[in-house]
Order: C-alpha cells, then sequence, then structure tokens
C-alpha cells in the first residue's frame, strides 16, 4: 500500500512539472509583454522591432527583436553578474519589483555620482520656436530641462539641458543634411549640457523665442526618467527627420517616467515638435508655463519706446561714429535708454564674433551710460500665443472653383468647373492663423492636391516637395533678406493641354512694415519642364511683389507675379487672397486671381473649406 501512494505521488509530481513550467513561462511571457518594459526597450506600441539601432544595448543578440529573449537574458545576466545592473538601473528596478530579480542592494559609484552632481528636483519641457534659416531647426526644437534642487533652483543658468539630436559632422551642407535627415542618415545620441548654453544659442544666436512647459513629474518619476537616460548613454539611434526626431525621442522618456500614459501612438509617421508638446499638455503633465523671448524681440521693444529719429543715435553710438550724447539735449531718462539700446545693439551684433578689446571697451562706455539716469530696465516683451494653441500642423481642404478662359484660348471663351482635393502633411502658411506661429513665415512639405474637373477625371492637380517663404521686415537697427524657395509640380490648368510641370523656383528681397502688414518686392527665378516647351527645360527671371496682412482670425495677401520665359512669352498673374478662421483648426479661404498668359488670359475663382489636423 505505501509503495502504491509513493508511486502516485510521484507520477503526481512529473505530471505537474511541466505545467509549473509553462505557468512560468506564461508569466514571463505576459511581463515580457507589458507596455513598460516594451518602452524600456523603446518597441513602438504594436511594434515588433525597437527603435534603437545600437547592438550595445541589448542584452541578447535577439534583444531589439523579441522583448522575451531580452527579458530572459537580463535575468540571467543580472544575477549572474550583479555588477552589470549598474549599467541598467531602471531595467534593474523595473525587475526587481516584479520579483524577477533579488534586491541585492548593487553600489554603483559611476552612477550614484553622477545622480548625487545633478540632484535633480523637477523637470521641464522646452520648446525652442522655428528657424528657418536652419534645416535641422525649421520647425522647432525640443529638449528637457532639468532642475536640480537646493540653493542652485535658483537660477536657471544652473540646470541641465537634455538633448536628442543628430550627430552630425562638422562643416555639413544643409542640402547634405536635409537629404540624410529625411532618410535616416545620421546616428542620433542624448546629450547633457548646461542650459545656458542652450539659451545662448536660440535666444542670443538664433533670434528664437523659448517656451518652458513645467512637468508634473513626482519624485519616483524623475528617478525612473534619470535611471533610463543612464541607460541610453552613448546608445545610438538612426535619425529621422520627421518621425525619429527629437521631438519623439522626448515622448518615449516621457513614457518611461509616467507608466501607463500613451504620448506616442499618434505620431507613427510624423512628429511636429509642437504637436508633441500639445501631447503632452493634453496628457496633464503640465504644471506652468514661462516665455523666454529672443534678444531681438527685447531690443525691438526697447527700440520701440523710443522716438524714431532717435534711432540713428543708437545706430552711431553702437558703431563707435558717436562717442556720447552730451553734447546733445536729451533728458537723461532717455539718454539711458538710448545708450542701453546702442549697448543691447553692440552686444547683439557682436555675438556670434571673437571679444575684441575696442569692442569691449565701448560696451562698457555704453552700459555706464545706461546707468547715469538711474537703473535703466529693459521693457517687457509683449507676449505671444502660445504655439501649443496654434492650429495643428496637418492639413485636409476641399475646394470649389470656377475659372473662366477668355480672349486668345483656343475655342473662344469657356468656363471650368472644378472642384480639388488637398492634403498638406505640414506645417503653415502664411496666410493660416498666425497664433503661435512666426510672423510672414511659411513653411510646407509634402502638399498634395487632386482635382476632379468635368470630361478630365480626377488627377494630380500639384504637389509641393517644399514650400518655405520668410517675410522679415527691415527696421531702424536690421535689414534682413526676405526669401522664398518652391519645388514641386505644377498643372498649368488654363494652358491649351494643361500640362504637368516640374518647377523650382526662388525669390529673394527686402520686405518693410506696411500698413499694419507685410509688403515684399522679390526679384525671382524660375527654372521649368514643360513638355509643351519646344525646349523642354527653361529659365524665366521675375518679379514677385505683395502685401500680407495677418490676423488670429482674418488674413489677407495681395500679390503680383511677372516671369519672363522669352521666347515662350511672358506670363502675369495677380491675386486676392483671404482666409476666415471661425475655430482654432477649421476656416474658410477666397481666392481671386486673373492670370495675363501666352496662351490667352483667364480669370478664376476658389472657396476651400480647411480642416487642420
Amino acid at each position: 500500500m505505501l509503495s502504491f501512494c509513493v508511486a502516485v505521488a510521484l507520477l503526481f509530481v512529473l505530471s505537474s512539472a511541466p505545467a509549473q513550467a509553462g505557468d512560468d513561462s506564461s508569466a514571463e511571457a505576459a511581463l515580457a509583454a507589458q507596455q513598460q518594459w516594451r518602452a524600456l526597450l523603446h518597441f513602438p506600441r504594436g511594434g515588433a522591432t525597437s527603435y534603437i539601432d545600437d547592438p550595445q544595448f541589448f542584452i541578447a543578440e535577439r534583444g531589439h527583436r523579441d522583448p522575451l529573449v531580452e527579458l530572459r537574458a537580463s535575468v540571467e545576466l543580472f544575477t549572474e553578474r550583479p555588477a552589470m545592473r549598474c549599467q541598467y538601473p531602471a531595467r534593474e528596478q523595473w525587475m526587481v519589483q516584479r520579483g524577477l530579480i533579488a534586491d541585492t542592494q548593487q553600489r554603483c559609484e559611476a552612477y550614484q555620482q553622477w545622480r548625487d552632481k545633478l540632484n535633480i528636483e523637477s523637470v521641464v519641457l522646452v520648446l525652442a520656436s522655428s528657424y528657418l534659416n536652419s534645416p535641422s531647426s525649421m520647425y522647432g526644437h525640443t529638449f528637457l530641462r532639468l532642475d536640480p534642487a537646493g540653493e542652485r533652483a535658483e537660477s536657471d543658468f544652473l540646470s541641465y539641458a537634455l538633448n536628442f539630436g543628430a550627430n552630425i559632422p562638422p562643416g555639413e551642407n544643409d542640402l547634405l543634411y536635409a537629404y540624410r535627415g529625411l532618410f535616416g542618415g545620421y546616428p542620433g545620441l542624448f546629450s547633457m549640457q548646461p542650459y545656458y548654453q542652450k539659451i545662448q544659442e536660440y535666444t542670443h544666436l538664433e533670434n528664437r523665442d523659448m517656451w518652458e512647459y513645467r512637468l508634473n513629474l513626482s519624485a519616483v518619476e524623475i528617478d525612473r526618467l534619470l535611471r533610463h537616460v543612464w541607460e541610453l548613454r552613448d546608445i545610438n539611434f538612426d535619425y529621422f527627420f520627421f518621425d525619429e526626431n527629437c521631438s519623439y525621442r522626448l515622448l518615449e522618456l516621457l513614457e518611461v517616467a509616467r507608466p501607463g500614459v500613451d504620448l506616442t501612438s499618434s505620431f507613427a509617421y510624423a512628429a511636429m515638435p509642437v504637436d508633441t508638446v500639445r501631447a503632452v499638455a493634453e496628457a496633464a503633465m503640465v504644471d506652468g508655463i514661462s516665455y523666454r523671448p529672443s534678444k531681438r524681440l527685447e531690443l525691438d521693444a526697447l527700440m520701440a519706446q523710443l522716438p524714431v529719429e532717435q534711432h540713428d543715435l543708437v545706430r552711431r553710438l553702437a558703431e563707435g561714429k558717436l562717442q556720447s550724447l552730451d553734447a546733445l539735449d536729451v533728458a537723461d531718462e532717455q539718454s539711458a535708454q538710448i545708450y542701453l539700446a546702442a549697448y543691447r545693439y553692440l552686444r547683439y551684433q557682436q555675438s556670434r564674433q571673437q571679444r575684441r578689446a575696442d569692442i569691449a571697451a565701448r560696451s562698457l562706455t555704453l552700459l555706464r551710460g545706461a546707468q547715469r539716469g538711474g537703473a535703466s530696465r529693459l521693457p517687457a516683451v509683449d507676449r505671444p500665443g502660445r504655439p501649443d494653441d496654434g492650429h495643428r500642423t496637418s492639413l485636409l481642404a476641399i475646394s470649389l472653383g470656377h475659372r473662366e478662359l477668355g480672349g486668345g484660348h483656343a475655342g473662344g471663351s469657356k468656363g471650368l468647373e472644378y472642384a480639388d482635393l488637398n492634403w498638406r502633411i505640414s506645417y503653415h502658411d502664411a496666410m493660416d492663423p498666425v497664433l503661435g506661429y512666426p510672423l510672414g513665415a511659411s513653411l510646407v512639405m509634402g502638399d498634395v492636391k487632386l482635382r476632379w474637373q468635368d470630361r478630365e477625371g480626377l488627377r494630380l492637380q500639384g504637389f509641393d516637395l517644399l514650400n518655405i517663404r520668410s517675410l522679415s521686415p527691415r527696421g531702424a537697427l536690421f535689414s534682413p533678406l526676405s526669401w522664398q524657395v518652391q519645388l514641386g509640380l505644377e498643372r498649368l490648368d488654363d494652358a491649351p493641354s494643361q500640362p504637368l510641370v516640374a518647377q523650382l523656383s526662388a525669390a529673394a528681397g527686402p520686405s518693410w512694415s506696411l500698413l499694419g502688414g507685410i509688403g515684399y518686392v522679390m526679384p525671382a527665378l524660375r527654372s521649368e519642364y514643360n513638355p509643351d516647351f519646344r525646349q523642354d527645360w527653361r529659365v524665366a527671371p521675375g518679379l514677385r511683389s505683395g502685401l500680407l496682412w495677418q490676423g488670429e482670425r482674418l488674413a489677407l495677401e495681395t500679390s503680383a507675379e511677372l516671369l519672363d520665359f522669352s521666347g515662350a512669352g511672358q506670363r502675369k498673374q495677380y491675386r486676392l487672397a483671404a482666409n476666415y478662421q471661425w475655430s482654432t483648426d477649421r476656416g474658410m479661404r477666397l481666392a481671386i486671381d486673373h492670370r495675363d498668359q501666352p496662351w490667352g488670359r483667364s480669370t478664376g475663382v476658389e472657396l476651400a473649406w480647411r480642416h487642420y489636423f
């Protein structure tokens, strides 16, 4: 009887052992499937391959493709070699909390010294506004500011900036950067530097406003964030300009810091910095917002307080052509403001130059002059609308239009009716609502327009790969150049055969503040491939001029363009457009134009419903 009971017990044990192993394996697989573990390995939601391209980050050879394999390899390594936990403090913490490994209280000297040096108490998400003169910054840039505790918390200049960016070789050509940035030609790395260096780079050198969004991360969440940042030291990611960029990587960090929050799933194809900031704000992660204007805006506000006739005094003092105001009839308080403006203008002009003794001496003289009438202060800069309060960066539009073909066209006068469907990947044109966007700026990439027209059916009407315009008005102290570049396909819908032409155009010239708007005159050049020409490729010089008014609800622009294709004739176009926005992301646009082309004249009117998403 005893032998029978032993046999039954042995049989039970043997039969239950595989089940127990199966249970362990099943529990392990469930843990590996948890979003927090996948976030630590930088697997996209629903994706099968990690964003991290560096094999140094993974313990298992197939770890970048299999979270379960990486989990098992981590358990084995951390158990057999506890010192390796110091390389992965966030991963170790997660595994200890779930009972996968024992808490050995491993002392990690290098990591602890780094944490003690930082002594971080709070985290701020910083958005530097767009900067059209640099391909890497056209859409803006985001990074994290890490604020220390204690006395160092009293000044932002003692904070640290945590940044993700492409590792670009020195002297890289802008066009080459744009190409490689689009197709993942650069490695991306996290880096840390003093915050004052970022202030110097953005507000001083590049005239970019900075918006600072204080995050409501708890001490536990900040600890989790910093543990993971340590794991990513010198780890490479492929950098892509539109999606796997600086802003997307920061969202991944915040998902690690706060388990359960979903910030990345809506950015599978493009992650515009302002959209990612909006996502963080909508996830209720922002406690407060502050604004840091550029040095150029501070100087403009100072100059606006001075009478126009004194602007030349500011320039002459800064340039050393006027040594003092003592011989002039200027009140002390006004004199102090003039000296202060001259000092700020001189420092602004010299911000990219090496320090010179004569410039330093002149700066000191101007600063002393600014203090004669008492403590002179910079006037407050009017705070513009927040970037995340502006319209979203993708667009869907539906248009109805009519074009009346006048004299000179084959078959005489006739009308053409059409309907357009327009999809714009990004980002903003100057007629869009200006709240949260730079004045006078247009930056459009990936703008597709399909047209349905009777007898022609549905076909491609136009495609702008790139359309950038920067209107920077000239003032008393600055004379910037306004410019425009456009590359894409365009259907000449008033020509007899309506050909689809490839074109590259560029224009540059001055612009001014005029009648409450921006007036501009820009010599232009257009290169065009047109199958209707005897010579397929032609280049036409020309001229563009116009006047743009921008408001939060209403925008208007009137413009004229002349292109001279020599033997193929001249093209003239006069256009009036109005955009009315009844909500942040919905509006209507009306456009009327008259064209005088070698093949005839035409007049068109178009009404569009526009939705930003």
